[in-house]
């Protein structure tokens, strides 16, 4: 899901690129979530920020906030990799970040992230 609302339903790799290229600095958001009857429970999403300062804040969350990290890039390629990887079920993605575990901002059961402004490449 967009800012705007869209939604799509298994987006591919060249709608994941046109989405992340024409997102706008500032609050412009993705989100990639997994959900069904075959999926394990919990919250399983990927998202990703364009930063007023052009940095992508990318964020993933596997099934519980325990498991909700974020890393910062400026580069849109590897932002566009994460999101196939991530839709594709893949695990290898991750390795091209430095993570930052930010479970604890949720441990209260509310959802905030605060923009940072530094960027891996």
């Amino acid at each position: 899901m967009t800012e705007r609302g869209l939604s799509m339903r298994d987006p591919g790799p060249a709608a994941l690129s046109r989405l992340v290229a024409n997102m706008q600095r500032g609050d412009s958001h993705l989100i990639l979530e997994r959900f069904g009857a075959d999926e394990p429970e919990g919250d399983w999403y990927v998202q990703v920020r364009l930063q007023e300062n052009g940095v992508y804040q990318l964020e993933y969350r596997d099934g519980v906030p325990a498991e909700h990290y974020r890393t910062l890039t400026v580069s849109l390629t590897k932002v566009v990799d994460a999101l196939v990887g991530w839709s594709n079920g893949q695990t290898a993605w991750r390795s091209g970040f430095d993570w930052t575990g930010i479970g604890h901002w949720f441990a209260d059961g509310t959802a905030g992230a605060a923009g940072v402004a530094g960027a891996d490449g």
